[in-house]
């Protein structure tokens, strides 16, 4: 498993980073650990990092909207067809932001 949390130089959105590689392997699926991670990550972004908001991308059409969902993240963007898997196996990516407050990292 891994995660990474990373904050661009660029002036006009130093108060935001992205969230990158979440994953576990699938026979760890349902233990806990990314939403472990996940939360972990939100709050070193927040404590440690000043951040005010992460966002991440994912695959579509796996169940990580509503997974995220239930973390708070907000859908704001989606790219259909972004990702190819083989032929005739494309699939939308989407876009999510998780705001920062301390009140936000209460939730489930």
């Amino acid at each position: 498993m891994l995660t990474t949390s990373r904050r661009d130089t660029f002036a006009l959105i130093t108060h935001w980073g992205t969230l990158h590689h979440v994953q576990t392997r699938t026979d760890r699926h349902e233990q806990g650990i990314v939403v472990a991670l996940t939360r972990r990550a939100h709050t070193v972004a927040r404590d440690e990092m000043g951040l005010e908001q992460l966002h991440l991308a994912a695959r579509a059409g796996v169940g990580l909207e509503t997974f995220y969902g239930r973390l708070g993240w907000k859908e704001v963007e989606r790219w259909p067809g972004a990702l190819r898997r083989g032929p005739c196996a494309d699939r939308d990516e989407f876009i999510m932001l998780r705001r920062l407050g301390a009140e936000e990292l209460a939730l489930p």
